[in-house]
């Protein structure tokens, strides 16, 4: 049964059955945050869920940035899942099957970028709000995505295991467009149950990584940037 949640971790859904996700970053200017979170709640959530039982994509979810990280005026996101590329590139929505009028839903947002990824890998998950973004552009693409799915992801399953960290879910995605000498090529994701978990996860001051870790080698850099975002409503199978 398809389902509409509140509060579920952001991306956990992916896990499911989606390969490919996009994540459409959009500004919206203050004054209109009611309205735009009213309309993508009323009306669009509806048109993303009548494409999800028509099997079109598998997961529709909207974020709302915590804080102004970044040097954009991005402070909104839709994560769409997809079962496949050709999916993601071929799916369309409208209105006015729903019976919805097109004017009245009308969304008062402006798009930033939108970014495709596939899924590489993951830990599925459910149980929290926050989710941590991390982009990278690792010099060394092939060691880090082995590193983290043969060293982090086991790591991060033992402490999802044992919730002390409020951890929830886990995953990596390589970008596919856009590329280019400015961009991040690959994002990880966290998940977790409180805004106070998520931000002790970027306090690294007293983190220790792995003896077998090579990360400084495949992506001396660490990091490009991180970003935590609050889920405010999902769609998925």
């Amino acid at each position: 049964m398809k389902k509409l949640l509140f509060g579920f971790a952001l991306l956990a859904s992916l896990s499911m059955t989606a390969q490919y996700y996009s994540i459409t970053y959009v500004s919206v200017a203050s004054e209109n945050i009611e309205e735009f979170e009213r309309k993508e709640t009323t009306y669009w959530a509806k048109v993303k869920k009548a494409a999800i039982d028509k099997g079109e994509q598998n997961l529709w979810l909207l974020a709302r940035k915590v804080g102004t990280a970044g040097n954009n005026d991005v402070n909104y996101a839709f994560v769409n899942g997809y079962p496949s590329l050709e999916a993601m590139l071929s799916t369309s929505w409208n209105p006015e099957t729903l019976g919805f009028n097109v004017q009245d839903a009308m969304s008062p947002y402006t798009v930033y970028e939108i970014h495709n990824y596939k899924v590489l890998d993951q830990i599925p998950g459910q149980g929290g709000k926050y989710s941590v973004w991390n982009y990278a552009r690792p010099k060394n693409m092939k060691g880090f995505v082995s590193e983290n799915q043969n060293l982090w992801k086991p790591m991060m399953e033992e402490t999802i295991k044992s919730g002390e960290s409020g951890l929830t879910n886990w995953g990596i995605g390589a970008k596919i467009y856009p590329m280019g000498q400015d961009e991040s090529t690959v994002m990880t994701w966290d998940g977790y149950k409180t805004l106070v978990d998520a931000m002790k996860a970027l306090d690294v001051s007293d983190f220790t990584p792995p003896s077998k870790s090579k990360m400084n080698d495949y992506d001396p850099d660490g990091f490009r940037l991180r970003v935590i975002w609050e889920q405010v409503m999902a769609v998925e199978q």
